[in-house]
């Protein structure tokens, strides 16, 4: 199948269905000079990073070896008129796609000298789900889109041709199951994660809990047969937002509402909450990563314009790090992103300046964030993705 049906319909209360702003193919960002933004600071340049933005701009950095930014050729661009969902590059930092809500899923081609993306086609690349997450898979031959497909919560999945076009796979789209009885008006679906060893695709979902769907390296996706529920507090709906797998594909870590970041182990078919979980995080836990080593998670608490830091055991178990919860982060913290060569952490934030924040892991105090480089170019930024 080609993955380019159109869906039925959007989720209700989401951003309306917005026109692409380019009239053809062609260089995505201009040919016009350097926009600034720190110009590099004359250092070689270490990777790239991506941001998405409310009302549809996606702008480009390039980051040096000392954690200098500079604003690449032509960015901020006007991709859309609506929201950036997400953002998704593969292991090869050879291509880029964009979620745009209410339209589809777009690729860029990335020039691996400058970093600046080229559209692949004017047209979606993908719009039977209406999509609200991506991700590539550990290989980097599929894209998982997760968000709504006829009305109804899907995951997607695209084998990635190696002109970065995308041909649905068997099969896909893939519905969500859910209990007898379900009441899915408040269905949010928020974040998408695979396992490294591609046992599963994880889905939060807002109020209806994490949705594990098993999955093989060869593409294939199965429908889920159970859903992890949020935690009853107070009456109040929880909601699950950040998601995050550890190295070894054995614990799984939730973001969760009015609770913390919950910790399950990750068995064949069971996922069972580990002890002295939740571990305490600020309000609006949306995003979850680790860094290169594996042995600290960061959470950013969006309603607290925090970021959370945590060393983590083997086991999973979460200590908090000195001088957590970091407040040098801006407002609203959206997303997180590791950058490729693992030594700066980016904070994507929808509020008020800085828009994005670089930080360094502390040379002497194990895990610490010190904040660095800031962007002030882009507002509302809500995607974050950069070259691994």
């Amino acid at each position: 199948m080609s993955g380019r049906r159109l869906w039925g319909r959007w989720l209700a209360g989401s951003v309306g269905v917005s026109a692409l702003l380019l009239a053809g193919c062609g260089d995505f960002f201009t040919s016009s000079g350097s926009s600034g933004g720190g110009g590099g600071g004359g250092s070689t340049v270490g990777s790239y990073t991506y941001v998405g933005t409310l009302a549809g701009a996606l702008a480009g950095y390039s980051v040096s070896s000392t954690g200098a930014l500079g604003t690449l050729s032509g960015s901020p661009f006007q991709l859309a008129t609506a929201t950036i969902m997400s953002l998704a590059i593969t292991p090869s930092n050879t291509f880029l796609y964009a979620a745009v809500a209410g339209v589809g899923v777009f690729g860029l081609g990335l020039n691996g000298t400058t970093g600046v993306p080229t559209l692949i086609s004017t047209s979606p690349l993908v719009e039977d789900v209406a999509p609200s997450a991506l991700t590539v898979d550990p290989s980097g031959r599929y894209l998982l889109v997760a968000g709504l497909a006829n009305g109804v919560a899907a995951v997607g999945v695209y084998v990635i041709n190696s002109d970065g076009t995308l041909a649905e796979a068997t099969n896909s789209p893939i519905s969500l199951t859910f209990p007898t009885n379900t009441d899915t008006t408040n269905l949010s679906v928020t974040n998408i994660a695979v396992a490294p060893n591609s046992s599963y695709v994880f889905v939060t979902l807002g109020q209806l809990g994490v949705a594990p769907l098993p999955f093989n390296t060869s593409g294939g996706l199965s429908v889920n047969t159970q859903i992890i529920p949020p935690k009853a507090t107070s009456g109040i709906a929880n909601q699950d937002l950040g998601l995050a797998v550890n190295a070894g594909s054995t614990a799984l870590f939730v973001g969760e509402t009015n609770v913390g970041v919950r910790v399950f182990t990750i068995g064949t078919s069971t996922f069972t909450e580990i002890s002295g979980s939740p571990f305490q995080s600020g309000g609006q836990p949306r995003s979850i990563t680790f860094d290169g080593t594996g042995d600290y998670l960061y959470v950013a608490n969006a309603s607290d314009s925090t970021i959370s830091g945590y060393s983590v055991l083997s086991s999973g178990t979460l200590t908090p790090l000195a001088g957590s919860p970091y407040s040098s982060v801006g407002t609203l913290p959206f997303e997180l992103a590791l950058d490729q060569s693992k030594t700066f952490l980016f904070s994507a934030n929808s509020g008020a300046s800085p828009n994005v924040q670089l930080f360094s892991f502390d040379s002497t105090t194990a895990g610490k964030l010190d904040p660095g480089a800031t962007v002030t170019n882009v507002s509302q930024a809500v995607a974050i993705t950069s070259t691994h």
